[in-house]
Order: structure tokens, then C-alpha cells, then sequence
């Protein structure tokens, strides 16, 4: 299992809001500018400096030209909030915020290897893009995303993972929901997809998760004899 760690710590640099939509009740798509072009490989994220002692990285959603896009949960300072989540999603259009360039090596290995990723909530970032970078790459292989949120109402993106899955005939995407029975998506947790039938196709697992949910699907992966070298995963 190959687990990210730091490359290099880039420039300062200065990017200003320029747009900002609501997906949930608590999920923010923003996208910032920059007057320079980005450099950055599939699946890293850069580094928002919100004081001289605090600093808090976000996965890159995509680049276009010098716009970055971000997607944000922003957390209720009454359950168990944090404040940099607020204060980034609450700026207004034209503010602005410093950050370091893109850095990390959770990235898409460039190779036709049939790949399935696992993700939930904003987590899903980084594979989002992996996944884009795989169809425009044309990446000859299969490509399957597994999605879980506790209820409907969290769900987003969903058109645009349709109009893939539409555009895309080696990628498709499955929904699962934990705590919605009437729902038309599966119901229960992602490990629930992790049986032999369902993933004996693939060859590489990309997982952005949170550390104890990871830990449980290496472990359900590693029993199914997939090898760690094959496994690839961010923590948060």
C-alpha cells in the first residue's frame, strides 16, 4: 500500500475567489484564480496558509487554464466544527488567500491497469480528477466509482457523474447510502461492495477516506489476496 508523504514545498502564492456555489447544506464548490498557470499531477492538493502557525490542505478538484476548483465541506462549529472549513467557505467573491502550489503523491499511475476508486462525501476530490485525467489520457481500461453518504441529501455531482458515465463507455459509477432506506441507490456502506465477484476485475484500488474507514477496506482488499503495491490511499 502506497501512502502519500510530502515532495517539496512550493511558492507562496496569492488567489482571489471568483466563484462560489452551494451543493448541499454544507458543501461549497469554489473557484479561485491566479495571474499564473498551475502545474500540478493528478490527485494533489495544495496548501492554504490561514495564519503565521496554521496552514490546512484540500484536494484539487480541477485546473482550467489559471481557475482552480475546490470543493469544501464546511463544519458546524456545533458539531465538532472546524474553523478553517468556515472561514475559507464563508469568504466572499474577490477575497482572496495565499496557499503553496500543489505537492502530495497520492496521483494516478499512468497506466491502462483497470482501476476502481472509493470515496465518500468531499473526499472524493482527488479521485474525481484522477478519474477525469484517466478519460482525457484515454486510458485504455476500466474505470469504477464507488460513492457512499449517510443520506440523499448529501449527494453532488451527480449529473456531472452521468454525463461521464454517458460520454465514457469504460466508466461507471454506483451510489451507496447508509442511513436512507427509500432511496433508489444502494443501500449500506461501500465495504458492502467489496466482495470477490465485484472486484476481481480490477487491478488497482485508489481509496480517499478517512483513516479507520481505509484501514477497514485495505484490510477486506488484502484478504481477498489484492497485493499492497496495487493499493493507493489518501488519509484525512
Amino acid at each position: 500500500m502506497k501512502d502519500i508523504s510530502y515532495t517539496k514545498i512550493m511558492a507562496l502564492e496569492t488567489y482571489t475567489l471568483s466563484q462560489k456555489k452551494k451543493l448541499t447544506n454544507d458543501v461549497y464548490e469554489l473557484i479561485f484564480t491566479s495571474e499564473k498557470d498551475f502545474n500540478f499531477v493528478s490527485g494533489q492538493f495544495i496548501t492554504f496558509i490561514l495564519s503565521s502557525i496554521w496552514w490546512r490542505a484540500y484536494s484539487i478538484l480541477n485546473i482550467h487554464w489559471k481557475e482552480i476548483t475546490l470543493i469544501i465541506k464546511r463544519r458546524d462549529t456545533n458539531n465538532w466544527g472546524r474553523w478553517w472549513s468556515i472561514y475559507i467557505c464563508d469568504k466572499t467573491i474577490w477575497e482572496t488567500l495565499m496557499w503553496v502550489w500543489p505537492a502530495w503523491r497520492f496521483v494516478l499511475q499512468q497506466n491502462n491497469k483497470n482501476k476502481l476508486f472509493l470515496w465518500t462525501w468531499t473526499w472524493f476530490v482527488p479521485l474525481y480528477n484522477q478519474i477525469i485525467w484517466a478519460l482525457e489520457l484515454q486510458q485504455k481500461c476500466t474505470l469504477r466509482l464507488i460513492f457512499w453518504v449517510r443520506n440523499t441529501e448529501d449527494l453532488f455531482y451527480i449529473n456531472q457523474l452521468k454525463q461521464l458515465e454517458k460520454l465514457h463507455k469504460n466508466f461507471h459509477f454506483d451510489v451507496y447510502v447508509s442511513r436512507d432506506h427509500l432511496t433508489k441507490y444502494n443501500h449500506w456502506y461501500i465495504t458492502e461492495f467489496l466482495t470477490l465477484d465485484n472486484i476481481e476485475e480490477y487491478e488497482e484500488f485508489y481509496i480517499c477516506w478517512a483513516p479507520w474507514m481505509i484501514d477497514a477496506s485495505v484490510a477486506i482488499l488484502k484478504d481477498k489476496n489484492i497485493e499492497e503495491e496495487n493499493i493507493f490511499t489518501e488519509k484525512y
